[in-house]
Formats: C-alpha cells, structure tokens, sequence
C-alpha cells in the first residue's frame, strides 16, 4: 500500500497524472483601459478584479485588434488579424459577413484536445435571421459544446432586465427561455450564475468557457441599486443625449435618469460591479471545487470605452478610434504557479495572441497547417519578458464614412514606443511617442521623417500579408441595410448566385475559371433596388476588362468598366427608352496586377459615382440612371479576375450633396484624359455627342428619328437583307419549340442526344462522386474540370461520340435549325446581289445613307473637335 501510494505521488509530481488547465476567458464590452481599481479608477468598485490582479500579472499595453466588437472578437476564436478574415466593422444585425463555419477556431482546438467548450452571453459574429440575414452562425457551429444567452437579434437597446424584450418589441432579443433568478432577475447577474453552473458541471474534466458580458455596452442601465450607490457617491456628469428611450419609458424627460452621462456614469459603474461580483463568484467557486491551481482565468475587453458614456483619459479618443483610448484594453491573467503575482507586465501584447498562447499554455494540439497572426506571450505571461515585445502591432480600420461614434478610417502601426497612424481620408500621418506621450497630444510625425517613412512602408507591407482592403469614403450617399452580401467564405456562399462553370469559389473568392476564353457573366437572381451603395474588391490576374452592370430586364442603364490602366462609366444601354449609350468621367489609374482593390459605385436619382480612393473617380448623370433596377451581374473579359466581398447596400443621397456636385464635376472635366488610341477617343466623342444631342437638341432629333425610319423602312420592304441575326432565329426557335411538340421524328432524334448527355453526366459523377456533395458555387466549374480531365478516357470518348452521332443526325434530319451565323450573313449578301438592279432597292439605301451623311455633318457642327479627330483618323486612312 506504500508502495503503491509513493508511485502515485511520483506520477503526480512528474506530472503524469497532471490534467491540462481549464480555462476561463471573461470579455467586457465596450470597458476602457482606465475603468478598473487596479488601473487607477477611483469611482468604479471592482474588489473581485483588483483581486485577481493581485494574484495574478496585469497587462499595461494590452490591445484590440480593432476598435470595435465584431473584429475583436473575430481575432480572439481564430488568432487571425481581422483584416485577413474581412470582418473590420462591426456586424450589423442583417449582415452576411459571418464568421465561417469551417473557420478552424480556439473552441474547435480546445474541444479537438478533450475540452469542454461552453459560451455565454454575447456572440456578435454573425447576422441574424430575424432580421433577415442570409446567413446566421452560432457559437456551436464553430466549436462550442453549449451556448448560453446569446442575442438572436441587434443588440445594445438596454434591455437588461428579464423579459429581456425593449419598449414594443416583438421579441426577447436572448435565447433565454425561462427566468431563474426571480422577477427582476438582471442580465450580467443571469450570466454570472449561468458561468458557475457551467463549471459546476465540467468540473471532472477540463473545460474552456468563454463568457461574453453585453456589458458596459450602450444603452447602459444597471441595477437600480447599484445605480443609487453611485449617484451618491459622486454626482454623473452632464448627458451626452437629450433623449434617452429609458427614461421616456419611466416617466421622465431629457436623460434625468443618467444612462448617458458623460463622466461618472453611474450605470456603467453598476454594470461593472455586477461584472465583478461574478468574477468574484467564479473564484470564489474555483476554490470550493479546488480547481484555482488548474485553472487560467483571463479578464479582458473587446476594445475602448464608448466616449458618449465615458473618459479614457489620460488616452486620447475612444471606442472606433485607432488613438489609445480606442484599442488599449484592460487584462489580467491569473494562473497559479505559472503566472507571477501582483506583476504590472509592460510587454505590448494584442487578442490574436490569445490563441497561440493558449495552445502552447494548455499543450495543445492543433491542425498542422494552421498558422496564426498572433504569437505566444506565454514567456510574458510567466514573467520571463519584463520588456516590450520586439515586434509591430498593425491596425486597419476602414470606414466608408465617421462612424456614429466618432470613428474614423484609418490604419495603424505600433513598433516600441513609436506609433503611426494613417487618416484614410485624408492621407494625413500621425506618429506619437507613447512613452513621452500617452495622451497622443503632440504629432511629431515632421520631426521623424525618415522614422514615418520607415513605419508607413511596414504598415503598407503588413497590409498586403494580410491581403488587407481599403475603399474609400462615401461621397454622394450614407448606407443602410444590405441588401445582399456575400464574402465567399467557405459553407456561406450565397446559392442567389447564377450557376455557371465560368466561375467558381476557390478560397474564400470568385474566380473566373478558364474553360471558355470570351467575356462571361455570373448574374445575382431576382434582385429589387434602386438607390444603393455597392461595393465588391477584386483582382487583375490577367484580364484586362472587368465590369459591374446594373439594369432592368437584362438592359444595362449603368456599366462600371474597369481596365487596368482606367475605370469609367456607361449608360443607357437600353432600348426601352429613348436614350442612347454615353461614357462618362474617365479615370486613369494603374491597377496592378495580383493586387487587391475596393470599387465603391454609389448610385442615386439619376446620379451615379464610382471611386476607388478619395481622388481617383469617376461620375454621371443621367435620365436613364434614375429607374428601379432588376439586374446585377458581373462580366469578365477573359479569365484571370478574382471578385471578393460583394455588398448591395441601401442608399440614401446626403442632403450635402448638392453642395459638393460642382466640385466633383469640376475636378472630372479638369483633369486630362488617360492616354488611349485617336480612333478610341473619337469613337467616345461620337458616342457622348450623340446621346446629349438627341436628348438636347430637337434639329438633331428630328434627323435621328428620320434615320431611325427610313432603316425601318429598309428592313420593312427587304427583310431579306436588312433583318438581323437576332430576328432570323427567332422563328426558328418557335419551329423547334413545335417540332419538339408535334414532330415524332424530333422527339425520337432529340431524346437521343439528351439521353447522350445523361450518360455523359452519369460517368462523370461515377469518376468524381464528390461533385454531389460540392455547393452548386462549385459544382459547375469542377464538373467541367473535371470532364477535361477524363477527356481521353475510352469509355468516355464513346460517351461523347454516341452525342456527336445523335447530333448530326437531328441535323440531317432538321438542317434549317441548325444554320450559322455566317450562312446567315453570306444569305444576304446573295439576296443584295440579286436586288442590285432595283431602282427602289437603291432608294431606300440612297435615303438611309443621305440621312447617315447628315447626321455626320450636324455632329460636326456642333463638336468641332469631333470633326478634327475624324478627319485626322479617316482622311489620312484615305489618303
């Protein structure tokens, strides 16, 4: 029995019987970095968390990956930089950028290693179908046992007390369905008890729990107790709202009731206590299950404190800025005997390193091909790095316009003590020295020079790693709901999409595949809309022409062009209405290839503009703009073009605008021209005075209107020849539409070939079972991949021969179906031949050609310089 007892202590001091840690990750919303005791806050009471600080190390320099919640929570499940998984803003409550199913995530490594993976409380990495979201993505559908709490709608009303329903909602915007702590049971305290009951339950084997607390984010309304206790401490500050839905709900007017005080706010003081005696709880816990040795507990927020409710001070900003007070986050690791106490650490460390941190913290195994963007601070935590990590921090927050809390779009670099910031809108570059300057009051950026260039050309580096994405502001208009959205990301591709084997999702994006060489279109199905924002980045990887189409009915009122040395747009299109094409406000610019850019085309009455950056441009008006739409489609040239990220926004023209449009319109008229070819710069000539004389000028729509006729005319009397390609097939598809009806013979041949068909697709999905289970996003392509492959194959070359035979005997059998356009076009040149001699024939050739020559002449009367090119083009060509 001594023996026996002396092998186990050996076992368990050689940490062989030794359990991997638990694991306890607390996330406050919107808490800045100064709210704490243990930061110096002397009107908010945590007690709990100044006490986990004593027991454990505080981070001075710890940060979000973004200002806001949706990509610091993005960064935290995967250790990617939000920019690399296209979540950069906060989700909004129908959006269709989700986190992605098949995204391997910190609950997937830690439940692939034997864990227990359980979420509380706020998700916020998904849309929601209740407002419509093509796409919603639980906490379970990525790696997460349990969910608890979580919000199946838009949060951030201050809904906080049990029902958890706001004013005259139709819904509880949590999935708690019964109430366990009595009738005014409050939500952090709800999520509290719901954490202990969770360790309660995972307490033989190790667990992770994520509780994710709603709080100290706007509208903040804590427990009325706790509220009073702090308005008697210290009288709020003055509101920053003159409304408040709570208070109007209570009977009172204005922000009397102090949700939205400036300064202390006693409802974000009452939050984070209840906050607090939850952590207290969890230790308290912790210690009666006799698991405080094994277990890591990490207290943290997803990015800075709201200024509306709240000072960072003495950091500059808040809450959706890239100063300090919007990205610095309180954090405090607690981990017995691995983590020193009572430890302030001032090494920088940012929330993609939670995952490598805890897989080299808790041994865990992970894919073999993950690779993170953070790095393990495990040597910081464990006090072995009493430094500042020798490493950049990056930042990319791209907004298309400030944001309702006084964000802005920019990027940011940290390295040392230095810290850049570049104004996405401006240009303007910032650098403070964060050891001299916390507050980031002075810009120092003209007296570093040679420092900014080495800073702004990492951060620009660090961008293109990451394949970081940048679009510019918006100008003529704010944006609303999505109205389609889709990112590609793997499992939420949008099946709105039309099938075609040109294109194809390959790794998060849609690519033009190679199995024809010509233009092709992919089209989104029975889309509505009018006045929109659209956005979508892409990449040149070869072609020279893509182009975004928008319309009705498949007529095109409004073409983006965009080729690699210029964009521009096109209208009318369209022969539903009386207008004619134009071009309009052509842009030089030097897209790169390989290279990621973000088109945003704004579209609005009969206003459109397309932009690239602040400075690169294009703009039209025009009547044909203004119509309700039911098409969008994409169409590239040639293979070699990538489209990512694909957004259909609501629209709505800034009241602004009319003031801005002369400037616009004066910097397009201004600036040069790129350079192209004579004859394509006249033809655009041609083109643009055509359609503004016909709109504008009632001489030279008579004579239009006249050539319009007497080609009417021609094809009237001599349909033989004058009659297009178009109208030809057309009744030789209601013959076949009738011989397929009526015909004996036509049904036996053409089943024939159909059934040839079938066989063909038969052997393919033999070969390649994998095709049934592919997203028709994939199917098409790698169906036809898939068939080059086997081309050669023998049973399948008799596969397509039996098709071959079929076909040429229905065309033996029915040859008028199947003529071609050049016997179409080499049957009316024998029918002009024959009418040569006609008097009349001439005529009306004579009229036409009259009228053309007329035409001609009254264009050049109007543009004298349409005349010089023409003449500079043609009569050199003649001479």
């Amino acid at each position: 029995m001594r023996l026996l007892s002396a092998l186990v202590l050996c076992f368990l001091t050689t940490g062989l019987f030794a359990r991997q840690p638990n694991v306890i990750f607390i996330l406050a919303d919107d808490l800045g970095h100064r709210e704490l005791g243990c930061y110096g806050n002397d009107f908010n009471e945590t007690p709990s968390l100044d006490k986990l600080s004593e027991q454990g190390m505080r981070f001075t320099d710890a940060y979000a990956a973004a200002p806001v919640c949706s990509p610091y929570r993005a960064s935290l499940m995967t250790g990617l930089h939000p920019a690399r998984l296209g979540i950069i803003d906060y989700l909004r409550p129908n959006s269709a950028f989700a986190i992605s199913p098949a995204q391997y995530t910190l609950p997937r490594a830690f439940k692939d290693n034997g864990y227990t993976t359980g979420f509380i409380g706020k998700w916020h990495l998904t849309g929601y179908k209740f407002h419509d979201s093509e796409f919603e993505v639980r906490p379970t559908d990525v790696g997460f046992d349990t969910e608890t709490g979580g919000e199946i709608k838009g949060v951030g009303n201050g809904a906080n007390f049990w029902p958890y329903v706001f004013r005259d909602q139709p819904v509880r915007w949590l999935d708690f369905q019964e109430n366990k702590l009595g009738e005014d049971e409050y939500l952090v305290d709800r999520m509290n008890h719901e954490a202990i009951q969770f360790i309660e339950r995972n307490q033989k084997e190790p667990f992770f729990l994520y509780l994710s607390h709603y709080s100290t984010h706007s509208i903040l309304n804590g427990r009325p107790d706790k509220v009073k206790k702090y308005i008697a401490k210290h009288p709020p500050g003055p509101s920053s709202r003159e409304r408040c839905y709570l208070c109007q709900d209570s009977g009172h007017e204005g922000d009397s009731l102090h949700h939205w005080a400036r300064h202390h706010n006693p409802h974000l003081a009452a939050m984070l206590e209840s906050i607090d005696d939850g952590v207290g709880l969890i230790m308290e816990k912790l210690d009666e299950l006799n698991l405080t040795d094994d277990t890591i507990v990490i207290f943290s927020s997803d990015n800075g404190g709201e200024i509306n409710v709240t000072s960072n001070a003495p950091l500059r900003g808040g809450k959706s800025q890239l100063y300090e007070g919007g990205i610095r986050v309180p954090l405090i690791v607690r981990w017995p005997g691995q983590v020193p106490v009572g430890i302030a650490s001032n090494a920088y460390t940012t929330s993609t390193d939670f995952f490598p941190t805890l897989v080299e913290a808790c041994k865990l195994k992970v894919k073999q091909d993950y690779r993170a963007d953070g790095t393990s601070v495990l040597g910081d935590w464990q006090g072995d790095k009493q430094r500042r990590a020798g490493r950049d921090l990056h930042w990319h927050y791209p907004l298309e316009k400030p944001h309702f809390l006084g964000g802005v779009s920019a990027g940011a670099i940290r390295s040392g003590p230095w810290k850049l910031i570049e104004f996405f809108e401006t240009g303007e570059l910032e650098l403070y020295n964060l050891e001299t300057d916390l507050g980031e009051s002075i810009n120092v950026a003209r007296k570093h020079p040679e420092l900014v260039e080495s800073l702004y050309a990492r951060l620009i580096q660090w961008r293109e790693r990451v394949d970081a994405r940048t679009g510019s502001s918006l100008k003529m208009t704010r944006s609303g709901n999505a109205i389609f959205q889709d990112s590609f990301s793997p499992q939420l591709v949008s099946n709105r999409w039309s099938v075609t084997e040109n294109y194809t999702v390959d790794n998060g994006t849609l690519v033009r595949t190679e199995h024809t060489d010509g233009e092709e279109r992919i089209f989104l199905k029975k889309p509505e809309y009018k006045d929109v924002v659209v956005k979508f980045d892409f990449q040149f990887k070869g072609t020279q022409d893509i182009r975004f189409l928008t319309g009705t009915s498949g007529k095109y009122n409004a073409v983006v062009h965009i080729h690699p040395d210029r964009f521009f747009i096109q209208t009318a299109v369209d022969q539903t209405v009386p207008y004619f094409p134009a071009i309009h406000g052509i842009c030089a610019f030097n897209f790169q290839q390989d290279k990621w850019y973000t088109m945003t085309v704004e579209i609005a009455g009969d206003e459109v503009i397309a932009h690239i950056d602040q400075k690169h441009f294009a703009y039209a008006q025009h009547p044909i703009i203004d119509r309700t739409r039911t098409y969008f489609a994409f169409q590239t040239g040639t293979p070699g073009a990538v489209l990512d990220n694909v957004q259909l926004l609501q629209g709505f023209k800034l009241k602004d605008w009319n003031d801005k449009r002369n400037q616009y319109i004066s910097l397009q008229k201004n600036r040069p021209l790129p350079e192209m070819p004579l004859r394509d710069r006249w033809q655009m000539l041609k083109t643009n005075t055509h359609d503004f004389l016909y709109r504008n000028d009632s001489q030279y729509k008579s004579i239009v209107d006249s050539l319009a006729a007497a080609k009417q005319r021609q094809h009237e009397h001599y349909p033989e020849v004058f009659s297009s390609i178009k109208e030809v097939r057309k009744p030789l598809m209601e013959l076949r539409k009738e011989l397929a009806t009526n015909d004996t013979q036509y049904q036996q041949l053409n089943k024939r070939v159909n059934q040839a068909k079938q066989e063909q697709k038969r052997y393919v999905l033999e070969r390649f079972p994998q095709l049934e289970s592919m997203p028709a996003s994939e199917s098409a392509a790698a169906a036809a991949q898939f068939r080059k492959t086997i081309a050669h194959e023998k049973e399948f070359v008799v596969l397509k021969k039996q098709q071959e035979d079929a076909e040429e005997a229905l065309e033996q059998a029915f040859p008028e179906l199947f003529i071609t356009n050049e016997e179409i076009q080499a049957r009316q040149r024998e029918e002009r031949e024959k009418l040569k001699g006609s008097p009349e024939f001439q005529k009306v050739i004579q009229d036409v050609s009259e009228l053309v020559r007329k035409e001609m002449e009254y264009r050049h009367q109007k543009n004298p310089e349409l005349k010089q090119l023409w003449t500079q083009i043609f009569v050199k060509e003649d001479s």
